[in-house]
């Protein structure tokens, strides 16, 4: 009985420091307030996460499963090799657009330095070696244009994480607003982008049309 009701509290616990350390960033974020926000005392918190660096480690934890697991399972639904770049794209819009806390989170943990990076890197690790095998095979068939594998997704990743997490670098510099609207521009772009750099040399691709707005529900 006991069980189910404390994983629901250490679930709520770590939604919230999600929640939190994404708007305030680490130093702005308390112990006292999570656990206010979460209601329960911060007593209880600390039965299941002895120190805020624990805390923070298991939201690296979480977050970084969260998206493995959305990704991996994107990666499989789509049977076109030439397609799942894409399908990683509409994963992490769709994530960003579901859960907004995800990008605010990753920009903050971001800036924590190489050790929390290394946390995000651990999980994703397998998904990493799997685009870089993805990328070389595609070179080599010339469905890709050549260059250098790790670079390119590392460019990439740029593109698709930044132009999630840095919002208020691209309100600043383009004016664009907080809609969801502003979100699927966004990822119509990269998807034009992601799909010019793929594309063998000499090859140009249109700008994908727009899709419908989500509905929830």
């Amino acid at each position: 009985m006991t069980r189910p009701r404390g994983e629901a509290t250490r679930r709520r616990l770590l939604e919230e420091a999600i929640k939190q350390f994404g708007r305030g960033g680490y130093q702005g974020t308390s112990l006292e307030s999570v656990a206010g926000a979460a209601g329960v005392r911060k007593q209880t918190l600390l039965y299941y996460f002895p120190s805020k660096e624990v805390l923070l480690e298991a939201c690296v934890g979480k977050t970084s499963e969260r998206v493995a697991a959305a990704l991996s399972e994107a990666l499989e639904a789509e049977s076109s090799s030439s397609r799942k770049a894409e399908a990683v794209i509409h994963t992490i819009f769709r994530l960003a657009e579901e859960w907004p806390e995800f990008p605010q989170f990753v920009r903050e943990a971001g800036r924590l330095g190489p050790d929390v990076v290394a946390r995000f890197a651990g999980v994703l690790e397998p998904l990493r070696l799997r685009a870089l095998a993805f990328l070389a095979r595609g070179m080599k068939d010339g469905q890709i244009r050549r260059q250098d594998p790790a670079l390119l997704l590392f460019t990439l990743y740029t593109a698709v994480i930044g132009s999630i997490t840095e919002a208020g670098v691209l309100r600043a510099v383009v004016g664009e607003d907080r809609g969801r609207m502003a979100l699927q521009r966004r990822e119509r772009e990269v998807l034009s982008f992601v799909r010019n750099a793929l594309a063998p040399t000499g090859e140009r691709v249109e700008e994908p049309p727009a899709r419908r707005a989500r509905t929830s529900g």
